[in-house]
């Protein structure tokens, strides 16, 4: 399966502001409200215009299907990644955060943790990120609900 990634970009944010609310979407983040538009634009340019940032849109034949962000603070990087609804259970979250973990080791030269914090009732994302070889490396509680921490560790220099 190929997909192509690029840089997201202002032109985006309809397509990812559909993407989070999606309601699948919501009862598997930290957050479940709604997010109005006008908050998820003004969210989204501040995450472009940050260089603790990095927010890819990948196709798949000239169509969206998804979007893998890691967010750096210090030496860590916190990753999201959103199938779109139409076009999950075809393989692409594994394809997705796989390429985007080579561009992003690429970019970083490999000195970033590559992390990602996931509710324990998400059993698809945790079967994804133990796919790509990351690691349960401790668990927590966000507002109340159990969360599984996994890294990437074999990607640090």
């Amino acid at each position: 399966m190929s997909l192509t990634l690029r840089e997201a970009r202002p032109s985006d944010a309809e397509l990812l502001w559909r993407w989070a609310n999606d309601p699948e979407t919501r009862a598997n983040s930290f957050s479940r409200a709604a997010i109005s538009y006008a908050d998820h634009v003004a969210w989204l340019e501040r995450r472009l215009a940050s260089d603790a940032t990095r927010i890819w849109i990948f196709a798949a034949d000239g169509v969206p299907v998804g979007q893998v962000r890691f967010d750096i603070s210090s030496a860590v990087a916190e990753i999201g990644i959103t199938v779109a609804p139409e076009h999950r259970g075809r393989g692409y979250g594994k394809v997705m955060l796989a390429q985007a973990l080579q561009r992003f080791h690429e970019q970083t030269g490999g000195r970033v943790m590559p992390r990602a914090s996931v509710l324990t009732k998400n059993a698809a994302s945790l079967r994804l990120f133990r796919a790509c070889g990351f690691e349960v490396t401790g668990s927590e509680r966000r507002d109340g609900e159990p969360v599984v921490v996994l890294e990437l560790t074999g990607m640090v220099s």
